[in-house]
């Protein structure tokens, strides 16, 4: 697919899984849709800690900070509503509820620290935006730049670089620690406990358990001595008011924060992909390999709003792996349950009373909601780490980008000082990752001959040359069983015409296998663009087209001469 826009006539038609409760096209009644797009915004409210602890180091008052939060959720409505776009260039098609990006949040505190102000963050973000939308119209195969292991370190640094921000909420990093932080943690604990005990337990009141968590934490902490400010809060915020944009102001940006921006933009597309991913492979029971086109499109879009955050003021949203976890396990797949839940997250922006709540929400609570969320972030980022056999120089690209990324945390003041644009446990590490990665690849193209027989041992040898060129590789099991299918229908075409053995010739190289397969005779036709099984009771030529189309039905790409054919199948 060449660079550009992605034409939707293009994409591959899905299958709707038959276990599927809504499949992606279908019509969900709107009181149905508006349930499991509250269940959503159950989970989006854990991470609505983030754009009000970013507000607090900002030094925003209470009502800024409600603003503050208006304009993000106003983000992560856009987010959603581009995602779910089923005509023109942008948007995946998909259900992507979305959050505040987690991703951005080291350099939006670094922007903090360094004394800059909202409006100047907005444009730090538009220039963001920019360069994003450029670099998603220049990319051609997404899906290959992040093989699972990279999307599980960022998945982990996700994880790990939020634990500060649960830190500060308990006011652990700013000693001496007293008795008003055992107290914060003795909330936090208590808080958390129940959240999981309500999310293990069998009751409807599962899906909310961190809502529940949350109330009983803030009632504990009701008790403890101290104003808690929420009245005050509370009083300064109307019901019902137009959120106030924060329009961006492009003098005075130091060069290292622009270059934080760009660099965040890495893990960021990284959890964007695999969450489209994730949600493509649901959605069709037809699924064999990464379509494309629905990922540059979700890509753009992702751009697109980040620069349209930047413009009125709101941050950076992210996808939610949380939401579309939920929505792959329940099998609620339509895209307009995200559309709903959008539309309900926009019209809360608009009531600052109500959004209030989070901003006077006690920190111990915060701590205890982030906490939660991390706890599943991590544990999945390990899953797709250990989906994949880890070689060497995998097993070195994951250790250092994760050891990069805990140097961060560690000593966050001497990369404040002397690496500021890289002051970010995520960024670091996973740049860190990923420029290791792209930098080994040419060194890891493996080549593999043999002679395929083509007699009765034929299904043995392809079998056995599989398994021993994807052990050796680390390639995926099911991208060297679709090979070995390959090597077996082929064969039993070229059998069928007499001949003894054909020579094979596999190449490895990251994110995809390449095989040719060469043999003597008369050329083979193509295979056949109308499959049908009747075909094998038809003429030779209809049965060897019918054969050749299920050998390549898998492969990617597929390149034919008189006496040669290779195929490619993704490894990504």
């Amino acid at each position: 697919m060449a660079p550009g826009f992605a034409p939707r006539a293009a994409d591959r038609k899905l299958q709707r899984p038959a276990e599927a409760v809504f499949g992606l096209d279908d019509r969900v009644p709107l009181p149905t849709a508006a349930g499991l797009a509250f269940q959503h915004l159950a989970v989006q409210a854990i991470f609505l800690v983030l754009p009000a602890a970013i507000a607090a180091d900002f030094g925003m008052d209470p009502r800024g900070a409600t603003n503050f939060l208006c304009l993000s959720m106003l983000a992560m409505a856009l987010f959603a509503a581009l995602q779910g776009l089923r005509k023109g260039p942008l948007g995946a098609g998909y259900q992507v509820p979305a959050i505040p990006s987690p991703v951005f949040v080291g350099v939006y505190l670094l922007c903090a620290g360094a004394g800059l102000t909202p409006d100047r963050t907005g444009a730090l973000l538009v220039i963001a935006g920019a360069v994003a939308i450029a670099a998603s119209l220049l990319i051609r195969r997404p899906q290959a730049l992040v093989p699972a292991e990279l999307a599980g370190l960022v998945v982990v640094l996700l994880g790990v670089s939020l634990v500060p921000v649960m830190l500060d909420e308990l006011r652990l990093r700013a000693p001496p620690v007293g008795m008003g932080h055992v107290g914060d943690v003795a909330v936090c604990l208590a808080a958390f406990l129940v959240m999981v005990g309500i999310a293990l337990s069998r009751t409807r009141l599962a899906p909310y358990g961190v809502l529940v968590g949350a109330v009983s934490g803030w009632g504990v902490a009701a008790l403890l001595p101290g104003d808690s400010g929420l009245a005050a809060i509370l009083a300064a915020n109307p019901w019902l008011a137009w959120p106030a944009p924060i329009l961006p102001r492009f003098d005075g940006l130091p060069i290292a924060l622009v270059l934080g921006f760009a660099f965040a933009l890495v893990p960021a597309k990284a959890v964007l992909l695999g969450n489209l991913l994730a949600l493509q492979r649901a959605a069709d029971a037809g699924w064999r390999k990464p379509d494309g086109g629905p990922l540059r499109r979700g890509l753009l879009a992702n751009a697109a709003t980040l620069a349209a955050s930047g413009l009125f003021g709101g941050m950076a949203p992210s996808a939610s792996a949380a939401c579309v976890g939920l929505s792959i396990a329940n099998r609620t797949l339509a895209t307009g349950i995200a559309l709903v839940g959008a539309a309900m997250m926009a019209a809360l922006a608009f009531s600052p009373k109500l959004v209030a709540l989070f901003v006077a929400m006690p920190g111990a609570v915060k701590a205890a909601m982030v906490l939660y969320a991390v706890c599943f972030i991590i544990a999945t980022g390990c899953q797709l780490i250990t989906s994949r056999m880890l070689d060497v120089r995998r097993s070195l690209v994951v250790g250092l980008g994760l050891v990069m990324g805990l140097a961060v945390v560690v000593a966050p003041r001497l990369f404040a000082e002397h690496l500021p644009a890289l002051a970010s446990p995520l960024t670091f590490g996973a740049l860190t990752g990923f420029l290791l990665h792209f930098a080994t690849a040419p060194f890891m193209v493996r080549q593999a001959s043999f002679v395929l027989p083509l007699d009765a041992s034929l299904p043995r040898v392809a079998e056995d040359e599989a398994l021993r060129l994807g052990g050796a590789w680390g390639a995926r099991r099911g991208t060297m069983e679709k090979v070995e299918h390959f090597w077996i229908e082929m064969g039993e075409v070229l059998a069928a015409r007499g001949l003894s053995a054909a020579q094979v010739q596999a190449r490895h190289a990251e994110g995809e296998v390449a095989v040719t397969l060469r043999f003597a005779g008369p050329p083979l036709p193509p295979p056949t663009a109308a499959p049908h099984v009747l075909a094998l009771e038809g003429e030779r030529a209809e049965q060897e087209a019918f054969m050749l189309w299920l050998a390549t039905r898998e492969a990617s790409r597929l390149e034919r001469r008189d006496h040669e054919w290779r195929a490619v199948f993704d490894d990504a």
